[in-house]
């Protein structure tokens, strides 16, 4: 056995002691019977480009309230179990829909990476690149994903520790909020 496997798979008696707060969440999480669901099969993520990411927006009144209802719903989301948390998440991610817009393409310019290579890795990590005139929905959306996504993660995961599940939440929570600042539309509660 190699030093490298003896990280990855130590004897019962070499393992060090966990602390309580590493401690897995199995008695909490509510584990799923591992079935992924339409949308964890076809998962990709909506970005903007970094360069077209507002650091503030302007939003209708309509879109405001829009806006609003979609974050406070995700925050809703992030204080649910696991598995109805997805639930609410995909529902919303349907109710949200795609913005309007089109691909876009990764300028490659003063990149060791030619725009082929960009598009194949984008394509290898299921992202979406894209130019729109709602980047609120678009930023809101590429959220949604990524909290569905990890959230899935937790629903799967049998040996999570409760600590970095809760961090992970606290940071979609601060994100979430950053969008609210972003478009204008706190407080959410």
């Amino acid at each position: 056995m190699t030093q490298h496997q003896r990280l990855l798979d130590p004897a019962p008696g070499d393992a060090p002691a966990a602390s309580p707060i590493d401690q897995p969440l199995r008695e909490t999480v509510a584990l799923s019977d591992g079935k992924l669901s339409g949308l964890e099969n076809n998962a990709w993520l909506d970005l903007l480009l970094p360069d077209k990411l507002p650091a503030e927006t302007t939003l209708t009144t309509a879109e405001r309230n829009r806006m609003h209802s979609v974050l406070r719903t995700l925050l809703e989301a992030l204080e649910l179990d696991h598995a109805a948390s997805v639930r609410k998440l995909e529902a919303l991610l349907l109710e949200l829909g795609k913005p309007d817009g089109l691909p876009a393409a990764v300028d490659t310019t003063g990149l060791p990476l030619t725009a082929f290579q960009a598009s194949d890795y984008d394509r290898y990590f299921r992202v979406n690149r894209l130019t729109t005139g709602e980047p609120a929905v678009a930023m809101a959306r590429s959220l949604i994903q990524t909290v569905h996504a990890v959230t899935a993660l937790f629903d799967r995961g049998k040996d999570l520790p409760a600590i970095h599940i809760r961090r992970q939440i606290e940071g979609f929570v601060s994100q979430t909020h950053l969008l609210a600042r972003t478009f204008g539309v706190e407080p959410l509660r």
